[in-house]
């Protein structure tokens, strides 16, 4: 009865140090949250164009005709938006070559892209759409940031906007 005991005692030991070894590895992963109500419609359109946590100009493409052709179809930008990261984030998640931090970023950098694609789209006579883009900064750099544009008389997002295209004329 005793070595029963043991027994049962060592295998709920050996069983609690399986969890407990395991609970770091899930949490250290991308967190992409609960699946949100799928929408068929939306899912298949999507899928087909989300196929890579790299998003080059091909699958950029693809993925602004999928936009175009929900929101012909009436699907509500909310969904597209949701179901598009719900689709996207999983595939970055299972990307091993990328650090936690590189797959948060590149989720962020996709909803960021994928916003603009969906609520700004391009007028029809364009051929280039706005993207937003989302960059953090130090509070001391904000802080410059904001005096630089005011000495200049800009808002500062023209303010960012001007230094980036004059760093890269200056290239």
């Amino acid at each position: 009865m005793r070595r029963r005991a043991i027994l049962g005692s060592l295998g709920l030991t050996a069983s609690l140090a399986v969890a407990l070894a395991a609970a770091p590895a899930r949490s250290a992963g991308l967190d992409c949250g609960p699946p949100s109500a799928p929408q068929p419609e939306a899912d298949t359109v999507l899928t087909q164009a989300i196929l890579s946590p790299r998003l080059d100009e091909k699958a950029s493409t693809a993925l602004a005709s999928a936009v175009r052709r929900l929101t012909s179809a009436g699907v509500p930008r909310a969904v597209i938006v949701d179901r598009a990261v719900a689709a996207y984030c999983p595939l970055v998640a299972r990307d091993g070559s990328l650090t936690l931090d590189r797959q948060r970023e590149a989720v962020r950098r996709f909803a960021s892209t994928l916003t603009s694609l969906v609520y700004d789209p391009p007028e029809p006579n364009q051929g280039e759409t706005a993207f937003i883009l989302s960059l953090p900064v130090r509070p001391a750099l904000s802080l410059q940031i904001d005096a630089a544009a005011a000495k200049a008389g800009k808002t500062r997002d023209a303010w960012i906007l001007e230094a980036i295209q004059a760093r890269l004329a200056g290239d």
